[in-house]
């Protein structure tokens, strides 16, 4: 472990370890849970995260976790991965959030309010100084997170901001504290479509909506990603446990070790013995995040909106357990949005230090992963496999290490 003193004083440590490893694990998780962060940072997921995106994906990472306290009060706990990928024949030292994929959305990072412009630039200075890492970088950051500002203001200071682009937005819904309140700001042509769709389902057999325990988890979620995976290739996709090759492992780790304290279950929805819809959930606080679901695809309820039931009944739960926030994942989905969905910027940030080898390996990696995400993944992935009748595959390793 290093300590270092930063300009206002407070202590500094950086410990080679994953956050669930840490022995102040518990106030680690106290200050993500009191500093309103996401879900990413607690260390159950830095655990699941590790076991299947960290060493398992690329064995080039390792972690390293930052924490800086202010006295005794622990007011900053960021956890990072350090690696060096590739670009063509350069080899470049990156530190990324860990726990984090081109999915999520961060909104807050653990840092207690006031501390934000301390944290970081000792976090900056310890990565680009004493661990020679010749990028950082913060992606995928909300327009709506916290500490934005905090991030661009460094620029300048012994870092510069190499890339603050907005090629995507994510999904967030505010909930009203009565799900008459939800409806109401509902367009009287959504409110009629939805109660139109219900009362179709409910002449068949009446709806069930059930969530799991951490005893059915398992069969909910084979239930999950067979529904899934059957929706996406009626579509002529893979879906995500397709394209993701440790996704399936990834999300069934984290219910078991989320739900047994409320914070990870599966939604269903039935029609008496059919399964129409369900969806993952994670919840930390007031905060819901909803990622993946699935719906049944059978022509039988082409004319029903399978989608939107299942996702205006599950917002009745979610208020009913004092869910304020929705982050409801990367991506524009129509109906989403106009349920009471809003599109919000996602930003791709990436900062380099002031030096000049090191900012120019930093600018060649964002140009391989510039020219990797065109030709292979919007070209190749989206374009040309789909036309040429391949069978949906695997997304490269190295597109998804090069998601800045």
């Amino acid at each position: 472990m290093d300590a270092v003193s930063t300009r206002s004083e407070p202590t500094l440590e950086c410990l080679e370890a994953p956050a669930q490893t840490l022995a102040a694990r518990a106030d680690w998780d106290d200050l993500v849970a009191a500093s309103g962060a996401d879900i990413y940072f607690l260390s159950d997921w830095q655990a699941s995260w590790w076991d299947h995106y960290g060493k398992s994906f690329a064995a080039s990472r390792h972690p390293i976790c930052f924490m800086l306290r202010d006295g005794t009060e622990l007011v900053g706990a960021l956890p990072f991965c350090i690696e060096t990928i590739w670009a063509g024949p350069v080899p470049v030292r990156i530190a990324r959030l860990a726990g984090v994929d081109p999915n999520f959305a961060v909104m807050a990072l653990p840092i207690a309010a006031g501390h934000e412009a301390t944290v970081l630039r000792a976090v900056f200075d310890h990565l680009t100084q004493r661990l020679n890492c010749a990028a950082i970088s913060f992606s995928p950051m909300s327009e709506r997170a916290t500490q934005l500002d905090s991030l661009r203001a460094v620029d300048g200071q012994g870092v510069s901001l190499l890339r603050d682009d907005s090629p995507r937005g994510h999904t967030l819904m505010t909930l009203p504290d009565s799900f008459d309140g939800f409806m109401k700001a509902l367009s009287k042509s959504r409110r009629r479509e939805v109660r139109r769709d219900i009362k179709r389902l409910t002449e068949t057999a009446p709806l069930r909506n059930t969530s799991s325990t951490p005893d059915t988890v398992d069969p909910m979620m084979d239930r999950f990603i067979a529904l899934h995976t059957k929706q996406w290739q009626a579509a002529g996709k893979g879906g995500h446990f397709s394209d993701w090759r440790v996704a399936a492992a990834f999300y069934r780790d984290l219910l078991h070790r989320l739900g047994s304290k409320g914070q990870a279950m599966i939604d269903e929805q039935w029609q008496g013995g059919i399964l129409l819809s369900c969806q993952l959930r994670y919840t930390l606080g007031d905060k819901a995040y909803w990622w993946l679901n699935a719906r049944e695809t059978d022509p039988e309820f082409a004319k029903v909106g399978l989608g939107r039931v299942g996702l205006v009944e599950r917002v009745e739960g979610l208020i009913g357990d004092g869910i304020t926030l929705v982050e409801a994942g990367a991506g524009e989905y129509e109906y989403k949005l106009s349920y009471g969905g809003e599109l919000v910027p996602i930003h791709n940030i990436v900062l380099a230090p002031d030096l000049p080898l090191a900012r120019l390996r930093a600018r060649i990696l964002l140009w391989w992963a510039d020219a990797l995400h065109l030709f292979y993944y919007r070209a190749w992935f989206l374009k040309f496999r789909p036309r040429l009748g391949l069978r949906p595959g695997r997304l490269w390793t190295s597109w998804i290490r090069t998601r800045l």
